[in-house]
Parts: structure tokens; C-alpha cells; sequence
């Protein structure tokens, strides 16, 4: 590289780089100094972190209720076991506007996400669901609900909105009684419900990292990359877990 010194960078601001971890400008002429503008700027290979993991925050429940909310009422949440436990109080509310909620946003309006539950108990309420709901007392977009315990639910919904509500609930109110979930994930999936990660408008992928570790691309290794003619998709071999982060290295498409 020459040693000539770069002695003004034009139209370079920090809004400008707000979304840029680094860049290094090479190739510069020798016999003179140019002025580099923020477009210009933008066609070297500039490289972005984006990461993508479950859209519920703790749904794993291993130590406490962080994320978590009482709707409306007396309900009180806690941790047992490993278990979201909903436990209703003396006001006797249940159902559609009452239990323990958690508003999941950053969803993509018209994209498909699939809500799954790998466990949901009737404790001793009698009753137990989980569901998605665009509101607090609003009708439901999925609904896993019944009188005995289930076990690895999952169903496909269509983003109404870039936020919604999934919640666990009781079809009685009887004060003292409670009900309890685990292992509740929400991610985004392609028309055959397989997880994917999409990249933004703009971003290809370079490199794809799920938990620190280095994945191979290819449909026999760790992740394909599709292109469907307006954004690129990142889909791994395996779903990711509940606890998986997966971090991508983007480039500008």
C-alpha cells in the first residue's frame, strides 16, 4: 500500500457507520490522495454481525421468569422444577385475558413462524393452554389448549403484525390453583415449517456460526442459502434449539 495518507473523508458520518463493525480501504493510488464518500464507501466488502436465535426470550425457564408479564388480575408467576407456574389468585379471572404473557417483537408482517411447546400442564387448574394472540384478550392466531397435559406441540401462524403476545393460561380461575409450561420457542420457517434465518434486505451471507462454532454450507453438512429473488435465506440442516444462537457474517449483496 502507499504511503500516502488519506487527508479527508467526505460525507462520513457516525450515522453512517452505525451498522458497521469494520472496514479497511486498500488499492489506493500512489500518485494521488483521494477523497472516499460514504458511497463509494459501501461497494468494499464491508462485513456485518446479524444474529438470529429464539424470538421468546427465557423459554427455557431454568431459573426465574425474566420476559415474563402477568396479563391482568391477581396471577403470580413463578419458577418450579424448571416450569413457568401460573397460579391464579382470589379475583377469579381465566382464560383469554389472564395468566402469564410476553410480547414478541421484530416479526416480519406476511412471513410464516412456527410456535412450539414442549410442555404445557394442567397442575392443578385442570385446564392449561398456550397461545398466540395479537392483543391481550384478542383472539387467537395459535391455540394449544385442553383438560390433560401435552407434550411437543408445534403450529404454524402468519405474522398479523411485526409484534404479538404468546401466553400460558387456565381455563378455570379458581384461586390457589395453577397451571405451568416449558421449552417455548417461536421462530421464523419456510413453507415446509424448516427454520430459517433471513437475511436483510441487501445482505448475503459469508459465514455461519451457531453457537460460537463454524458451520459447513451444504445440504449434506450444516446449512444451505437460498436466494428467492429478493432476500437471502440462511436454512440449517438441523432446527436450532430453544437456548441455539446463531450468528451470521453478512456481506452487501
Amino acid at each position: 500500500m502507499s504511503d500516502k495518507k488519506i487527508t479527508e473523508l467526505n460525507n462520513i458520518t457516525s450515522a453512517n457507520l452505525s451498522d458497521v463493525d469494520e472496514f479497511v480501504v486498500v488499492d489506493i493510488s500512489e500518485d494521488e490522495t483521494k477523497a472516499i464518500t460514504y458511497g463509494e464507501l459501501k461497494q468494499f466488502n464491508v462485513e456485518q454481525k446479524f444474529y438470529f436465535e429464539n424470538g421468546v426470550t427465557n423459554g427455557t425457564f431454568d431459573t426465574d421468569t425474566t420476559g415474563w408479564n402477568v396479563e391482568a388480575g391477581d396471577e403470580t408467576l413463578s419458577v418450579v422444577s424448571g416450569r413457568l407456574r401460573v397460579t391464579f389468585g382470589a379475583d377469579g379471572a381465566a382464560g383469554s385475558a389472564s395468566g402469564g404473557y410476553q410480547q414478541i417483537t421484530g416479526l416480519t408482517i406476511g412471513k410464516l413462524y412456527s410456535l412450539f411447546v414442549g410442555a404445557r400442564y394442567t397442575g392443578t387448574n385442570g385446564t392449561v393452554g398456550v397461545n398466540i394472540q395479537q392483543v391481550i384478550g384478542g383472539t387467537s392466531i395459535v391455540n394449544f389448549y385442553g383438560f390433560s397435559d401435552a407434550t411437543n406441540e408445534s403450529a404454524t401462524f402468519t405474522a398479523p403484525s411485526a409484534s404479538v403476545l404468546v401466553r400460558v393460561y387456565g381455563g378455570y380461575g379458581t384461586a390457589g390453583t395453577y397451571v405451568e409450561a416449558d421449552n417455548i420457542s417461536v421462530f421464523e420457517v419456510d413453507a415446509n415449517d424448516d427454520v430459517i434465518h433471513t437475511m436483510p434486505e441487501g445482505w448475503k451471507p459469508k459465514d455461519v456460526f451457531e453457537d460460537g462454532l463454524l458451520q459447513r454450507e451444504g445440504a449434506v453438512h450444516d446449512y444451505e442459502v437460498v436466494y428467492d429473488g429478493f432476500d437471502y435465506v440462511v436454512k440449517p440442516t438441523v432446527a436450532p434449539s430453544i437456548t441455539t444462537q446463531t450468528c451470521v457474517i453478512g456481506v452487501k449483496a
